[in-house]
């Protein structure tokens, strides 16, 4: 389910951006020429009201998500949830819409994302399990966004939690006790060093580099 929660919204909105980018690069680049517009007003205008307009699809996109999947109905893990998916939302606008400063179509989009996602898919941890990841390809798994919004959520879901229905003083069992332990099982030294709020702050680290690309 973290998958599908953070992959979705991550390619729709990148095409989004990328068009976005498009279809008004023309007015900046004229605009600009003419005195009329500035390149950092004229993002961080684009960018707040893209932020308004989200937040409630970001809403309608994860609650059902969340309550659907059996989540716990606690504040703090719910909004954690909303906030990784209103941050990749973000992160992929923004490097979206970098992209389509220097492409001229719908191809011209699909030519970087298509190669981009594959990777970052199959070296997220979700169809290649981190353990029988080469070491030779793990530097995409670190390098990926979709494994870091992925990992948040998975961080926030099980921290904290206790299994009733496995003995922790059971000889050779075969259950996870803990939350804990299966965070240790599936994540990484990283990830558990970072925790939940260390990796949202990475997160917003790839937004601040995609929205600086697009200023470049």
């Amino acid at each position: 389910m973290f998958f599908v929660a953070i992959q979705n919204p991550l390619i729709e909105t990148f095409y989004a951006g990328a068009a976005t980018s498009q279809l008004t690069r023309g007015l900046l680049r004229r605009e600009y020429y003419d005195g009329l517009y500035q390149v950092l007003p004229y993002y961080l205008s684009y960018y707040i009201g893209f932020l308004a307009m989200q937040i409630p699809w970001s809403l309608a996109w994860a609650t059902p998500m969340y309550v659907l999947a059996g989540l716990p109905l606690e504040f703090f893990r719910f909004l954690t949830f909303q906030g990784t998916i209103f941050v990749v939302i973000l992160m992929s606008c923004a490097a979206g819409s970098a992209v389509g400063t220097f492409t001229k179509d719908a191809d011209g989009n699909r030519a970087v994302l298509v190669p981009a996602i594959i990777p970052m898919s199959l070296f997220s941890g979700y169809v290649i399990p981190y353990r029988q990841i080469w070491s030779i390809w793990k530097p995409i798994y670190y390098a990926s966004p979709l494994q870091w919004g992925m990992t948040l959520l998975e961080a926030s879901r099980y921290q904290g939690l206790i299994f009733d229905d496995c003995d922790p003083d059971e000889p050779n069992r075969r259950c996870y006790a803990t939350g804990e332990e299966v965070l240790e099982a599936q994540s990484t030294d990283l990830a558990r060093t970072l925790g939940v709020s260390g990796m949202l702050l990475l997160c917003l680290a790839y937004v601040g580099l995609f929205l600086l690309l697009n200023l470049r």
